[in-house]
Formats: structure tokens, C-alpha cells, sequence
């Protein structure tokens, strides 16, 4: 929206040197390194003369310098060290306190995609992409979009985070936690382009095109336009996932004071799904098991019970014997955002958006029959988004003080039903391919429907006041009002269990959700940072297929629905204390945290994963207290071999337990005292990169501690040491082709065999669950691009 968030933006941005210093990326595309007039006018007098303190050539983050709260961004050289099409994501997993997890060494598979901070998972983080909400980025979302199919990662400027809490102008009705931030590359001032081509492991092979148009004309007018194709077969099992992804952005002066942004984004993905593995699995039949597809035989067997890979070795041979299951999402998202300088005093901002977002997810359940005889059904989850809303803001500045204020609503529709299909007999054909879009008109049963629509309505006030040149306070607070009603659109009782379903009305209001923060750099290089902040999260939306979703409306029975609407929304008190060093020799950031998370919904999940029970519960507090620690070295700055090189490290401890017992059918559950499930209390992590010339190369690395899966932690994922390996060389051009790039990159260099992904299935409260996923071997990627 407006002020905070543009400050932050700003002073991440801010330590971002010229592009054309990086070899690996195209410096026609690139934004100017200094703080622009209209950036500036959001920033406290005395911090933009701060700019670009530190060269991004020898940074691979920005460290928040000036910035009241901790807030680091992934700069665009540490975005060119990953393999093109990395989620950026996974590029902010390598900050401090920041947990991303994923099956495949991209992190682009998105049901095994997690992120984590400081404990939060990404259902209760803020994602904004240019200030336009992007909703939670779980993956089946009820009110977004993720960030993978909402931008291509070449056209990143850059990916920041604030693990602590957001500033109140963010976008969002999940923020508990920390606020994510992506910002587009603007288009050039010059017309040309780049051209890349990327091969690998698993057959992978993706090309990506960008063109910029440059300045048409007198007025200004510019724009950039790309495109992205890529395919990557599973790493273990049979099937092959697709991605295709255009991106547009107009920019477009208005007179000296005044611009006009379009975006526009459209992406289609198939993905074929990794099996779900327990500790149970993984010891008896291995890492590497997987669904049967394409073997419709061995499937159709083990549904009658007659098992074929050892199944019946295991503890539950069923639930580990599935023929396919399969995601497949087509994403329209686009923006219109005004921006004006109306005095040097004033300025004022206004976006309006739109997002559809249809998608499909398949599964084959041996839990159920055809009605030609066949011991399996294909169930076909439909989940289709739409929003639209709009975004205003101002900001003043008078004196000593710079005000803000801001407007934010939306109205989302979420659909999310469930047909059955009917699959073949044995040797009378196949099911079809798991990509392919299934018409409901051709199921033999609606087993239920329903359309949730949100209405919400956010505003936000706050002031930045200059107590001195280097002491500077903000204050500010937002108010919430979200309110859902959902309707049934079909319910089959012989499915269900239900005659009816429940539905109803919730809403979650806070007229009063207040943030304090300050700042003060008490040398040149030296500064403290204090964060105080409330915050709500608005309630899920899903239905019975919610599974792992923390949804009121995913339960069919009428008293337990009558009682889960009757929870509190979630609420959270955010502390932070933190300092900062920047020098030409290295960059430091040390930082405490404490979190008080009231009324945590949890779902304890049970049951076969096709026909998942998640119960919902209220398991009352949680408190975290954590400290994290990051150092970035560039010691050679004077010495012409060795002043590319840096080495940043950090540290995170984390401690998150549960303050209550709880109670649920099945009596009393002693969780106090217990660890939250799916993060870890400890990381180290670690980036060695060093330039010379046109060449460059990096070394990283992940300790990870155990991470519980179940609320009583007698079960866990061990702790893993992961390390990637990156080089790129940049030669002349030739013909029309200029700075010609080689790159490549090494995934899990060291070949661990490790648990990626704990809990995407939700969390049992004791013992073992299907609930994990195994991630890839060590995999090679090479690259080669152009610019022209």
C-alpha cells in the first residue's frame, strides 16, 4: 500500500548496486541504483544520503540499514545464484530464521513447497507482490495466489522479508508473523532482451524470453514482456511436471510527477505428485517409493489386496498404494496501479487487481469403488479462486513528521468441490493421463460443493516522526473487519455421511491492531532496532477436503461445526530487539525475539490421506522466544584478487511450545511444555561466493535440526546438511548477442538422502503419519544466456 511498506521497500532497494556490475544478469532491465524522488519523499530525512552504502557485488543480502524493524531482502546477486525458475521462496530460505522445504531442488513442486518463520508457517505470513495482495501461500489456497505462478523469477528486482511482523500497511489478513515482499524489475529505458536456456538432471529444460520494448516515445512509454516454458520429470516414480508463465508490465509517465503501472500475469502448471511417506514407509520399503503410475495393474491388485512392492511389509499396506494423484492450476492476475507526487509534500497511490485462478487436483483412492465394479475411483478436487479489489493511500510530511493512511478491500470467491470419477476395469482401458483437466459434467458423482465469499475491508494510519537526524520512532495501527459466508452447492449423504452440511456466517474484527518501532543509529555504521506489534489472522476457508486446512467449515458434523464457529480468530504479540553493524569490511545483525500466539487452531489429522479427518482444535497459547544471528564478510575490498569475495553466515535458535492441554474426543492431550510440530530450534547457514572479472562462483549450506511431526514430539525427521554448488562465466558477444553466459549449478552437492518436506498432510498428536516428503538427490543444472 503506501508509506511503511514503501519505506521498507526502499531501504532494501536502497543497498542495491548498478546491475551491470553483475555479469550473470541482464543489466538492460535493471532499476537505477539510487533511491528514486518518489521513494524518497517516504523516507525520514538522513536515511536516503545512506544509500548504497555497501556494493551489492560483494553482498548477497540487504540488511534492512535504517529499516525499525529486521528486514532483509534476497538481492538480485543472490537471486542469480540459483538455477533459473528457483522459487524465490527458496531463495528467502537461506535467511536467518527462515525455513523453506520442497521435494525438488527448485523448490517449484508446489505441494511439497513450505515456508516457515520464525515458527510461522506460510498460512499465517503476509505476501504481497508490488503492494497487491498474494494471499497465503499454502497450497491449496482459498484467497491468493502463489508466488511461483504470480512472477517469473528473472524478473525479480528483489524478495525481502520482515521475520518479525509486517508494518501495518501491508496487505494482508493472514500476517501473524512475518511480512514477504516481492518487487517486479520495471521495464528498460533501452530496447533489447535475453534469451536463456536451461538443461539438467531429469531431463529438465526450460527457455525463457524477455523483450523490452525501451522508451517509444515523448511521453515515456515502455514495457516488457516474457515468457517461460520449462518441464522437469519426478526425481523417483513416473510422470513429468509442466510449467508455462507469461509476464507484461507497462510503465507509462504521467507529465513529471505522475505513472501509470500495468502488470498482467498468466501461468498454467501440471504437476504429478510425489507418494506421501511415514518414518513406517521410509524404513521398510525406502526413499525412493512412489505412486504406480503408469502401472494401472499393480494398482488395481493392491486395491484387492494383493500387493505387489512389498506394501503388506508395512504398517498400513493400503495407504501406501495409490495409482496417481496430480495438481494442475491456470492463474490470471494482473494490476493497475497510479501513482502521483501531488506537492513535494504529498503523494498518493491507488491500485486495483484481479485473480482468477481455477485449478484441479486428482487422486486415485483405492478407499473407493466404480460403479462398473473397478476397485478404484478417481476424485477430482476442484478449487477455483476469484478476486478483485483495490488499494488507496496517501502519505504527508510535514516537519518532523511523515504520515501515512490507507485503504484496502477485497471480495474473493472461493469454489472447492469434489467429483468422482469412475476408472476402468483391468485390461478395458487406462484412467486418463493425471494432467489432464477432468469436465465434472463426466463424474458419476457430486459428492460435495461448496462457495465461500469474503468481503474484506482493511485500513491503516501511521507516522514516522524524526526525533533526531538519527533517532527515529514509528507508530501506527490497522483495523480489520473479514467476514465469510459459505453455501452448500451439492452433498451426496451416501458420501458425506451427513443429510445436510452445516454452513454459516464468521467474521473476524479488530477495530485496534497497533504497531511501535524505532530506530536509532548511534554511530555511523551502528544502529538499534525495537518492534512491537498486534496482529489477527482472519479464518480459513475449506470444506470437508480440507485435510490439513485449520477450517471451521471442514467438518460435517453440526455440533462440532456449531462449535468451531465459535472460535476466536488467531492473535499474536510480536516483540523484537535487534542490532545492525555495515562497513566496508562486513555487515552483522543480531537480533531477539519474543512471540505470544493466542487461540492457535490446530488440526490434528487421522486417517487414511484420501479420506483425511482433520479435526480442528483451539490448543490455546503458544510462546516463542528465539534469537538469530547473521554476518556477512568481504574482507579483501582493497585487494585486486580477492575483493570478490564474501562469506555471510547466520545462526537462528528457535524455541516454540505450547502453553495448554487441550482436550477432543479423544479425551485430554498433554501438549504443554511440547515443541510445535514442522520447525526446527536450530539452523546454521552459510554462502561463500567469490567473483573475478567476468567469472563467478558459490558454495551454500543448510544445517537443519529435527523437526517434531507429531504435537507430542515422540516423532520427528532427523536433522540434514544440505550444500549447493554454483558458477557462471560471462564471455563477449557475437553478432547480436551480447554478454554471453555460461552457469552451473550442482543441487544437494553432497548427495544426502534427507526428509524435505514434514507435515503436509497435517500433524498427528502421537506417534508416526503419512505425512513426508523425501527430497532430491544431488541433481546438475546448466545454463546459458544472452542478452541482445
Amino acid at each position: 500500500m503506501a508509506s511503511a511498506q514503501a519505506q521498507a521497500q526502499a531501504q532494501a532497494q536502497s543497498q542495491i548496486a548498478p546491475h551491470a556490475a553483475q555479469p550473470a544478469l541482464p543489466h538492460k532491465a535493471a532499476r537505477p541504483s539510487v533511491v528514486s524522488a518518489a521513494k524518497a519523499s517516504a523516507m525520514p530525512a538522513g536515511r536516503v544520503a545512506r544509500a548504497a552504502v555497501v556494493p551489492e557485488t560483494l553482498n548477497v543480502v540487504a540488511n534492512g540499514r535504517g529499516s525499525t524493524r529486521q528486514l532483509q531482502a534476497a538481492t538480485r546477486t543472490m537471486i542469480a545464484n540459483y538455477v533459473p525458475g528457483t522459487s524465490p521462496l527458496k531463495i528467502l530460505g537461506q535467511l536467518p530464521g527462515v525455513v523453506f522445504t520442497s521435494a525438488d531442488p527448485m523448490g517449484a513442486y508446489e505441494w511439497s513447497a513450505r515456508i516457515y518463520s520464525r515458527g510461522f508457517s506460510e498460512n499465517q505470513l503476509g505476501f504481497t507482490l508490488d503492494g497487491i495482495p498474494l494471499g497465503e501461500q499454502g497450497y491449496n489456497t482459498y484467497n491468493g495466489l502463489s508466488s511461483t505462478r504470480a512472477v517469473l523469477t528473472e524478473n525479480l528486482h528483489d524478495a525481502s522479508i520482515s521475520q518479525g511482523a509486517g508494518s501495518v500497511d501491508v496487505a494482508s489478513t493472514s500476517g501473524l508473523g512475518a511480512a514477504i515482499s516481492f518487487h517486479t524489475l520495471d521495464p528498460s529505458d533501452k530496447a533489447g532482451g535475453l534469451v536463456e536456456q536451461t538443461f539438467g538432471s531429469n531431463s529438465a529444460f526450460r527457455t525463457f524470453a524477455r523483450v523490452d520494448s525501451g522508451v517509444l516515445n515523448a511521453t515515456g512509454t515502455k514495457f516488457s514482456a516474457s515468457f517461460a516454458d520449462s518441464t522437469i520429470d519426478k526425481w523417483k516414480g513416473y510422470g513429468a511436471n509442466k510449467y508455462q508463465q507469461v509476464n507484461f508490465k507497462l510503465v507509462q509517465p504521467i507529465g513529471t510527477r505522475s505513472s501509470l503501472t500495468a502488470y498482467f500475469n498468466w501461468a498454467n502448471r501440471q504437476e504429478v505428485d510425489n507418494q506421501d511417506l511415514s518414518l513406517n514407509y521410509i524404513h521398510t520399503l525406502g526413499t525412493r517409493v512412489d505412486n504406480y503410475y503408469p502401472n494401472y495393474k499393480a494398482a488395481y491388485l493392491a486395491a484387492q489386496g494383493t500387493y505387489t512392492h512389498g506394501e503388506n511389509l508395512t504398517n498400513d499396506p493400503k495407504d501406501v498404494s495409490y495409482y496417481e494423484s496430480s495438481g494442475m492450476r491456470k492463474d490470471y492476475f494482473g494490476y493497475l496501479t497510479f501513482r502521483s507526487d501531488i506537492t513535494s509534500r504529498l503523494s498518493v497511490q491507488a491500485s486495483v487487481y484481479g485473480d482468477y485462478d481455477p485449478g484441479l487436483s486428482t487422486f486415485t483412492s483405492p478407499y473407493g469403488s466404480s460403479p462398473n465394479g473397478a476397485p478404484l475411483q478417481l476424485q477430482g478436487y476442484s478449487l477455483d479462486v476469484q478476486r478483485v479489489g483495490f488499494l488507496t493511500s496517501a502519505k504527508y510530511h510535514i516537519a518532523h513528521n511523515h504520515l501515512s493512511a490507507g485503504i484496502w478491500y477485497e471480495n474473493n470467491q472461493f469454489r472447492n468441490d469434489l467429483h468422482l470419477y469412475q476408472d476402468p476395469l483391468l485390461g478395458q482401458g487406462l484412467p486418463p493421463d493425471p494432467t489432464t483437466w477432468l469436465n465434472p459434467r463426466d463424474s458419476f458423482d457430486h459428492a460435495y460443493g461448496y462457495v465461500f465469499n469474503t468481503n474484506t475491508f482493511q485500513t491503516y494510519f501511521q507516522d514516522t516522526y524524526d526525533i533526531t537526524s538519527n533517532l527515529h520512532v514509528n507508530a501506527g495501527f490497522k483495523s480489520m473487519l473479514v467476514t465469510t459466508h459459505d453455501g452448500i452447492t451439492g452433498n451426496d449423504p451416501s458420501y458425506t455421511g451427513y443429510d445436510t452440511l452445516p454452513s454459516g456466517t464468521k467474521t473476524a474484527y479488530s477495530p485496534f491492531l497497533p504497531q511501535v518501532s524505532a530506530n536509532w543509529r548511534f554511530t555511523h555504521n551502528d544502529e538499534l532496532f525495537f518492534d512491537f506489534a498486534r496482529n489477527m489472522r482472519a479464518f480459513n476457508q475449506f470444506g470437508l477436503s480440507g485435510g490439513a486446512s485449520a477450517s471451521a467449515w471442514s467438518v460435517g458434523d453440526p455440533a462440532v461445526f456449531q462449535q468451531s464457529m465459535k472460535l476466536k480468530p488467531e492473535e499474536s504479540n510480536v516483540y523484537e530487539i535487534g542490532y545492525r553493524h555495515d562497513d566496508r569490511y562486513l555487515s552483522a545483525l543480531l537480533t531477539g525475539y519474543r512471540v505470544n500466539f493466542q487461540n492457535r487452531q490446530q488440526v490434528v489429522s487421522s486417517g487414511p490421506i484420501i479420506q483425511l479427518v482433520g479435526a480442528l482444535n483451539n490448543v490455546g497459547g503458544v510462546t516463542t522466544d528465539g534469537v538469530e544471528a547473521s554476518l556477512t564478510l568481504h574482507p579483501f575490498v582493497n585487494n585486486r584478487f580477492l575483493q570478490g569475495l564474501s562469506w555471510y553466515n547466520s545462526v537462528s535458535w528457535n524455541r516454540s511450545t505450547f502453553d495448554n492441554n487441550f482436550t477432543d474426543s479423544n479425551g485430554l492431550q498433554r501438549i504443554k511444555g511440547k515443541q510445535v510440530p514442522n520447525y526446527p530450534s536450530f539452523m546454521w547457514k552459510s554462502s561463500l561466493v567469490y567473483r573475478y572479472g567476468n567469472a563467478s562462483a558459490n558454495l551454500d549450506a543448510t544445517y537443519m535440526s529435527r523437526r517434531y511431526l507429531s504435537y507430542m514430539n515422540d516423532a520427528w525427521a532427523p536433522s540434514n546438511f544440505i550444500m549447493n554448488l554454483g558458477a557462471r562465466y560471462r564471455f563477449g558477444g557475437y553478432g547480436i548477442l551480447q554478454h554471453i553466459t555460461l552457469e552451473f549449478n550442482v543441487y544437494n552437492l553432497l548427495n544426502k538422502s534427507y526428509i524435505a518436506t514434514v507435515g503436509e498432510q497435517g500433524n498427528p498428536i502421537s506417534g508416526d503419519y503419512q505425512s513426508m516428503l523425501i527430497g532430491a538427490p544431488r541433481q546438475f543444472f546448466g545454463t546459458v544466456r544472452a542478452e541482445f
